[in-house]
């Protein structure tokens, strides 16, 4: 039997990519996998880099959550710099990564942000488990070096936090009008 640590990086995220695609199947057939929209366009001040605007919010409602994890992932693409029209793009298509993690143990919250000075994007997930949420930030960091421009690339994990204790720390404010 064939151990996952003994895998490349390319390897385990390509096993760990084609389980979460079966799950994220069953999560759609049992309609357990939402897009929420409370939270949208609201601002997340960021201990690193400023204030974020969530554009997506994506929930596993089938996931109990016990020993919570937040995970807070912050990279700036490479090749779109500050082209609005490339970003209004990448924030649309880049729901069509969902499959790849959303079916993965664990996973429970991911709220997608931007932002909307600097265009560096951040992921702020809830996970259950502290080896789930490594397991996936540990794929997904060398995924976004590749896309990522130098250095941008950046992750905390907070064990023994839930989402909404670290939005009460680091609390959304109102939306603001903005052009959607």
């Amino acid at each position: 039997m064939l151990h996952i640590e003994s895998l490349t990086w390319m390897e385990r995220i390509v096993r760990l990519g084609g389980s979460s695609v079966g799950q994220f199947f069953d999560l759609i057939r049992s309609d357990s996998l939402h897009l929420r929209r409370n939270r949208l366009g609201g601002l997340y001040c960021s201990e690193r880099n400023g204030q974020y605007r969530v554009f997506r919010e994506t929930v596993n409602t089938q996931q109990l959550v016990t020993n919570p994890v937040v995970i807070v992932v912050g990279f700036r693409l490479r090749w779109i710099h500050a082209n609005p029209v490339f970003h209004w793009v990448f924030q649309r298509l880049c729901i069509l990564t969902t499959p790849f993690w959303s079916g993965l143990r664990g996973f429970h919250i991911k709220l997608w942000m931007v932002n909307p000075d600097s265009k560096e994007y951040l992921g702020l997930y809830e996970w259950a488990g502290a080896q789930n949420a490594r397991r996936y930030v540990e794929a997904l960091v060398p995924i976004l070096h590749a896309v990522s421009t130098p250095n941008s690339v950046w992750y905390d994990l907070y064990p023994d936090m839930s989402l909404s204790a670290y939005l009460g720390a680091y609390p959304l404010q109102a939306a603001l009008a903005q052009p959607r």
